[in-house]
């Protein structure tokens, strides 16, 4: 113990290097074992189809958003439109929780025919379209399309 001191005292930076190579060696069940907490559990709000939309199938989830601790909106789901050149918003994000953007955002998400355009309004209407022609045929996925809030 004399010689830890010892060892402290002159060059902590070694001692803070061996504590950590010691710990890196332990994987993450050293750092899982320290958290006392489980992270809260997501909470999915569902959004309603507008205008002839309706859920996109293949089994994927309906519709939804959350928003983070980290002030991030999370969507997910999918949509489907029965006919080409859909010029109606796909839903509107509910206003009063801040979760609209401050600015238009235009995201590139999956179809069916390849990479579209999903544009969210400041009023929270959400519009797809695919490159170059305004259409979108069939499924729409939302997942993974995140923006931090108004």
């Amino acid at each position: 113990m004399k010689r830890v001191r010892s060892m402290l005292s002159q060059s902590p930076a070694i001692v803070i290097a061996s504590v950590a190579l010691v710990l890196s060696a332990a994987g993450g069940a050293t750092a899982a074992a320290v958290s006392s907490s489980a992270p809260a559990a997501v909470r999915w709000h569902n959004l309603k189809l507008l205008n002839g939309w309706t859920w996109g199938g293949f089994s994927s989830f309906r519709a939804a958003y959350y928003l983070d601790a980290n002030g991030v909106v999370h969507l997910r789901g999918s949509a489907h439109f029965p006919a080409p050149n859909p010029t109606v918003p796909v839903f509107q994000l509910p206003g009063g929780l801040g979760i609209r953007p401050s600015h238009i955002l235009s995201i590139v998400l999956y179809t069916d025919t390849g990479p579209a355009e999903m544009q969210i309004q400041t009023n929270g209407k959400v519009f797809l379209h695919n490159y170059g022609t305004s259409t979108i045929s069939d499924f729409s996925s939302f997942d993974g399309v995140s923006f931090p809030k108004g």
